[in-house]
């Protein structure tokens, strides 16, 4: 098996050696990435994460049994913040670099928007959990929710704690969204409105999940990938809203997602905690009347076109 993977790789590499050898040439020319930076990172972004993904996806359906290095576990979960870094560099030296971290440094905003940010994902699951019993859903069994970094009998704060820093730090934080709100944003608001920024960038974001809804065993395998679609555009577009509201602060992003990510953990309304869908389709709708709500109320600053320094 070891012979046949390594004879596939190398059927697939020795025919995009020369593509490979004219994309080195492209690198080395800093004005040809500036033009194409978005292109550039999106392709990095799937490359670095999707390395590791498709071979997962497609040995927890036993086609292929291909060994992947610990190295790219690294990679794909930090690949938008690597492909950023990467571009970044390239395209715009230090000087880029300085204000893309410079992002995460935007901490002097409305305290409204930390309140948002930190509690929004909470009051979302919390409501779809009410509407869902009020309908004549049955709730959620909270003993089902699982601790992946410890004991289930792990006291509430301390995993609020654990999961809160993990999501921050690890791949779901500062793996994605320095990629994500830290650089493809900004760079999609210089051309198109806040909209359609929000709509491609969402869009983008949940084909890059599509090799992990393929692997089995993860929650996305699990649910409608069409819905999982549509909530990302929604939660695109709440995104934009926080990030252009708080004079692009990539923090605010960081703890919008974290906040998320935790919510979901401690609340056992997603597979494999559950199999009843009900609960995660009412965050879906919630979500999307929360993006509906701010394209009315914020109507001038969506369609247009808004710089964010």
């Amino acid at each position: 098996m070891e012979r046949k993977n390594s004879n596939l790789c190398l059927a697939i590499v020795f025919p995009l050696s020369p593509l490979i050898t004219q994309n080195y040439r492209i690198l080395e020319n800093p004005l040809m990435i500036k033009k194409y930076s978005l292109v550039f990172f999106f392709l990095l972004a799937y490359l670095f994460t999707w390395s590791n993904w498709l071979p997962q996806a497609l040995n927890s359906r036993g086609v292929t049994s291909i060994q992947v290095p610990d190295f790219l576990t690294f990679l794909s979960g930090y690949g938008p913040a690597l492909a950023a870094i990467i571009v970044v560099s390239l395209a715009y030296g230090r000087q880029g670099l300085r204000e893309l971290f410079g992002r995460l440094l935007r901490w002097r905003v409305g305290i409204q928007w930390y309140l948002i940010a930190l509690f929004m994902p909470a009051f979302v699951i919390l409501l779809a959990i009410g509407i869902n019993k009020l309908t004549g859903g049955t709730s959620p069994d909270f003993s089902a929710a699982g601790f992946p970094f410890g004991p289930a009998e792990t006291p509430l704060l301390q995993k609020l704690v654990i999961l809160f820093l993990v999501f921050t730090l690890g791949f779901d934080g500062l793996g994605e969204e320095i990629g994500w709100r830290g650089f493809a944003l900004p760079k999609l608001l210089e051309r198109h409105s806040a909209l359609a920024s929000s709509l491609i960038l969402g869009a983008l974001w949940a084909v890059w999940h599509f090799p992990y809804a393929l692997t089995k065993g993860t929650f996305l395998s699990e649910v409608p990938l069409h819905w999982f679609f549509i909530n990302l555009l929604a939660l695109s577009i709440i995104y934009t809203w926080i990030f252009s509201n708080t004079n692009g602060s990539l923090l605010l992003a960081l703890l919008f997602h974290a906040a998320g990510n935790v919510t979901s953990n401690l609340l056992p309304f997603l597979p494999p905690a559950t199999t009843d869908l009900r609960i995660y389709y009412f965050t879906i709708g919630i979500n999307c009347v929360i993006a509906i709500l701010i394209l009315f109320l914020t109507n001038d600053n969506l369609q247009s076109r808004k710089q964010v320094v």
